[in-house]
């Protein structure tokens, strides 16, 4: 499995606070079955308490630590960039970095409403050259009331990404609702750990919500999220998205 989305690098945002734990996640997610992690810290959090160098260096650091206790797995350089009015203008100044390399970019809604600009600036990344990845959406209040936001927006070619938690039920019940009837109307393409600690609710485990997602949309369809959709991502290609599902009836 890949996931597109972990906070596990230390010290650098509301992730681990030391490179023991950081490694304690990778070797988690290893016996879970992941082979490749994106670090991706809040791009607000990496340029006001530290820099992207810094954070670059981290990722190093840590694939180094992994290697000495022969763990294969591998640790790539991404960005959980928070949507605002001048979010193109970071990524043209290096502020507001997309994933490894490519042109796909990590971008998060505030949870509580739905900004007026949103289409406006994702339409605008699209028009750079970049592919928009929506973090969790099944987190933001106005999309819980009204699935048809993101449906607009994946019409437009936005892809999105709910959080293993969120299905599986450990974020809560609004949610594994929201999840739920977003995995039914085809609007889920990636399924990511947004791991932030060794321990608790915000592990960095893919497992269990892809056995979640698998109850809604079958297991094939969960198999992609995690391995054929991130992989064209980290090859900076189009994902296959020609394959339809019937949602199962049943509870999470």
């Amino acid at each position: 499995m890949l996931d597109l989305h972990n906070h596990i690098l230390p010290g650098i945002d509301d992730g681990p606070s030391t490179m023991e734990e950081s490694v304690e996640m990778a070797m988690m997610a290893y016996a879970d079955g992941t082979r490749t992690i994106v670090a991706s810290p809040h791009n607000r959090d990496v340029n006001e308490r530290s820099s992207i160098s810094f954070a670059m260096s981290l990722v190093e650091q840590l694939n180094q630590e992994i290697q000495a206790k022969s763990v294969p797995i591998n640790i790539l350089m991404g960005m959980e960039n928070h949507l605002e009015m001048d979010t193109v203008d970071q990524v043209e100044k290096g502020l507001a970095l997309p994933i490894s390399g490519t042109r796909y970019i990590l971008i998060e809604l505030p949870f509580e409403f739905y900004p007026f600009y949103t289409e406006d600036v994702l339409s605008k990344l699209q028009v750079n050259g970049f592919k928009p990845i929506l973090v969790h959406p099944e987190r933001n209040q106005s999309i819980q009331d009204n699935t048809q936001i993101l449906a607009n927006l994946v019409q437009k070619g936005v892809l999105a990404q709910v959080t293993a938690g969120s299905i599986s039920g450990l974020l809560g019940k609004a949610n594994q609702k929201t999840a739920h009837e977003l995995l039914e109307q085809n609007l889920i393409h990636i399924i990511a750990s947004d791991g932030h600690t060794s321990r608790g609710i915000r592990t960095p485990l893919l497992s269990p919500g892809v056995a979640s997602v698998a109850r809604v949309v079958g297991d094939e369809a969960a198999r992609r999220m995690v391995e054929d959709i991130p992989q064209a991502v980290l090859h900076d290609k189009a994902p296959n998205l020609n394959w339809l599902y019937t949602p199962q009836k049943r509870k999470l």
